[in-house]
């Protein structure tokens, strides 16, 4: 077990030693270290917006490190709860970590806002995943903006390549599926891993399929990778990514080459650009601004975004909560998971959540739109 997980990090805002039964407990589970750190280091950089006190009560944040490892990521669940008592847990960051964090939750009958993307963590609403919700659009909200722009214009052969992970291995999902019903066909789907340093091998095999386009399934620098060596060797066909190129260093390591990649846009990132009448543009243009205020010009990224929504759910579901038991009650869990699944119109940096009983994703296709690289910007299509 990576030793970051055996402590607690008394960081972010005010951290003081759990055991006050009146206090309200958030864990916060994410990749600090590990091959997912510049994903949860950004969401952990949101979590620090989050109230310090919520009607009355005040609130710890006890956050650890799961080290972009499920078993870590359980280790540092059962951890919290057993000597913290925690209320609700936000995080993991990694889509395996968030599997492995259903059964403990379960067990606990603890309710997690897990910032993974993949929808199957939370869909079907059933016995266990009644206790899951999340801050991220599913894949098929991205793709579905990126194969209208295929059909639109006449892409009749694409290409994926993508992490060689549970995030590829759902692309390759949804792609095959948005392909059949767009009659698109799809010659190609390659796989590598997010610390590898060249795709040269896959890249022949994808321009050796003669593809109109491709589809990067990746994230931060790492997306980066395959862009580049598919212009290096003369592919000149359309580009398009994933949500998670938006992230980190990918328009710093691409440049001029990543120009006019289309991609899926989060008001997160790219709400100056979006129509003055989106319902969340005043909320995302006020995390931005936070944000930035905080982190520097340009920080923003989908997900801060996400974890900053997390702790703002957490807030407008405390309220009702404490109207069925005390923190650190089973009664007081249930209250805080039935609030959740009941907040209707709540405006976050990434759009605005309506959960149900039979909907803990909260967010609809409304939350992005076609997006593309202009200029060094990430700007919304119009």
């Amino acid at each position: 077990m990576p030793r970051s997980v055996l402590g607690v990090c008394l960081a972010m805002q005010l951290f003081v030693a759990p055991g006050f039964a009146a206090d309200i407990n958030v864990g916060i589970i994410l990749s600090a270290t590990g091959p997912a750190a510049a994903i949860g280091n950004a969401e952990r950089n949101g979590t620090i917006f989050g109230p310090t006190e919520i009607a009355g009560k005040k609130v710890n944040y006890l956050f650890l490190d799961e080290a972009s490892d499920s078993t870590a990521a359980v280790a540092a669940l059962r951890k919290l709860y057993q000597e913290s008592k925690i209320d609700i847990l936000v995080g993991p960051t990694s889509t395996p970590g968030s599997f492995a964090a259903i059964d403990p939750a379960v067990e606990y009958k603890l309710p997690v806002i897990t910032l993974a993307p993949v929808n199957a963590l939370v869909a079907p609403v059933d016995a266990r995943r009644r206790w899951i919700f999340k801050t991220t659009t599913n894949d098929d909200h991205e793709a579905t903006p990126l194969f209208a722009n295929m059909k639109k214009t006449g892409v009749k052969k694409l290409a994926l390549i993508g992490f060689g992970d549970s995030y590829g291995d759902a692309w390759s999902k949804v792609s095959a599926d948005m392909c059949k019903a767009a009659g698109i066909e799809l010659v190609g789907d390659e796989k590598y891993a997010r610390t590898d340093t060249t795709v040269v091998g896959q890249i022949l095999k994808i321009m050796a399929a003669g593809p109109d386009a491709v589809l990067i399934a990746a994230s931060g620098a790492p997306a980066a990778l395959p862009l580049l060596q598919l212009r290096e060797k003369g592919y000149e066909g359309q580009i398009y990514g994933t949500l998670g190129a938006t992230f980190g260093d990918f328009r710093k390591l691409t440049g001029a080459q990543g120009e006019g990649i289309f991609v899926p846009l989060s008001p997160a990132v790219g709400a100056a650009s979006f129509p003055d009448d989106y319902p969340a543009k005043k909320a995302a243009l006020e995390f931005i601004q936070r944000y930035e205020a905080k982190f520097g010009p340009g920080s923003r990224n989908i997900f801060a975004g996400s974890a900053y929504d997390a702790v703002i759910l957490i807030e407008r579901a405390v309220p009702a909560a404490l109207k069925t038991g005390e923190p650190g009650t089973a009664e007081f869990r249930e209250g805080l998971r039935s609030a959740i699944e009941g907040l209707k119109g709540i405006a976050g940096s990434r759009g605005v959540y309506n959960y149900g009983p039979n909907d803990h994703t909260g967010l609809d296709q409304s939350a992005l739109t076609l997006g593309k690289l202009d200029k060094g910007e990430w700007i919304a299509v119009r």
